[in-house]
């Protein structure tokens, strides 16, 4: 499954759009290195602010630490399609996993208890995205039939409604992304936000809050649930945790 390339396509750009390239790094940001695709992320960021919560009077963002880095392949060549790292607040890294200070990385990642508490929806969590390579973007509208649409349903089976009601999230998500061809150095960012709120910026540019829980949890179940797209890139998710757990 490819799931990601469905999601990360060039778009055109708004008079409101950030800049279609990511900035480069400043020089004296520690960054980390995923060692496949050779790229680089800063090991702490600023989360996105939802929409709401930048209304409110002092609303700032949270630190979000770097839990790991990975790489997702693609045919039996073992192409490298775009290297992938999940960020976590700070604080929920050093309250609610303490329990796993002291931990391995190997040990972590063979931890269900760990992930099913990462997939919870408790501190403002972002994955980011970043492809090596171009990539035509017929495998799109598929992956996301095979990869978002059955976990969405799957925790919507009591929802009333047609298979169209219950997805009319997914739909409207996969009107952020046209079907062009996806370019080497594209990036996009996903925060989930505690109270189901998902913020995406592709290529720099914000797209519209969306409040779904459901959509949220599917996008960080496709990488850190029970059946990962990558069993190998699941562990490397979570590699940096004893470090950040022992400072």
């Amino acid at each position: 499954m490819f799931l990601t390339a469905t999601l990360l396509l060039p778009l055109a750009a708004s008079p409101t759009a950030l800049s279609a390239t990511p900035a480069p790094l400043i020089q004296d940001v520690e960054t980390a290195k995923e060692g496949e695709s050779k790229h680089r992320y800063p090991v702490t960021i600023k989360s996105t602010l939802s929409e709401a919560e930048a209304k409110k009077e002092g609303a700032k963002p949270q630190d979000l630490a770097l839990l790991g880095l990975a790489i997702r392949e693609k045919t039996i060549f073992n192409v490298n399609v775009y290297s992938y790292v999940v960020y976590a607040d700070s604080a929920f890294v050093a309250k609610d996993l303490a329990a796993w200070k002291g931990k391995k990385a190997k040990a972590l990642g063979k931890d269900s208890a760990l992930y099913k508490k990462l997939l919870q929806p408790n501190g403002t969590k972002e994955l980011r995205m970043r492809f090596c390579r171009d990539v035509d973007a017929e495998d799109i509208v598929e992956a996301f039939e095979d990869s978002l649409e059955p976990r969405i349903l799957s925790r919507r089976k009591a929802m009333e409604g047609s298979k169209a009601d219950k997805l009319k999230d997914l739909t409207t998500f996969r009107g952020f992304f046209s079907l062009d061809e996806l370019k080497e150095g594209n990036e996009l960012r996903f925060t989930w936000h505690p109270d189901g709120t998902l913020c995406t910026v592709v290529n720099g540019e914000r797209k519209p809050d969306l409040k779904s829980q459901d959509l949220a949890w599917a996008m960080f179940d496709v990488y850190l649930g029970d059946d990962p797209i990558s069993k190998s890139g699941k562990k490397d998710l979570v590699s940096r945790l004893p470090g950040l757990l022992a400072d």
